[in-house]
């Protein structure tokens, strides 16, 4: 499959990178050496830049990019998506049925968390 350039937004850093498209609006990449997890270095993520799962392997991005295809139109914005899509039942198909961890979209509230 052919690479294509993929601007991500992590860790308040904001870089190109190559990834693959296997489905439309989802993407799945590596980051730079410095900001990759050790355990979990590949990601799938959004059009925005945005981060949906962490992944193992390769393999399990591409075939969670599968899993989730027909969960959402994933060629809508990220704020769309935000406010159509239910978190909870996708962290749930993604940890459920693939091998990959969700990311979260929004930062625990320490506060609220207490």
């Amino acid at each position: 499959m052919d690479t294509v350039p993929y601007t991500f937004h992590s860790h308040r850093e904001t870089g190109t990178v190559d990834a693959v498209q296997p489905v439309p609006g989802l993407f799945v990449y590596q980051l730079p050496e410095h900001l990759r997890h050790p355990y979990y270095p590949w990601l799938l993520g959004h059009t925005s830049g945005k981060c949906i799962a962490a992944f193992e392997q390769y393999g399990h991005a591409m075939e969670a990019a599968n899993v989730i295809a027909d969960f959402t139109d994933w060629t809508r914005t990220a704020d769309e998506l935000i406010a159509a899509v239910d978190a909870y039942a996708l962290c749930d198909r993604i940890e459920c049925f693939t091998a990959g961890l969700f990311i979260s979209a929004k930062p625990l509230d320490v506060e609220q968390a207490a």
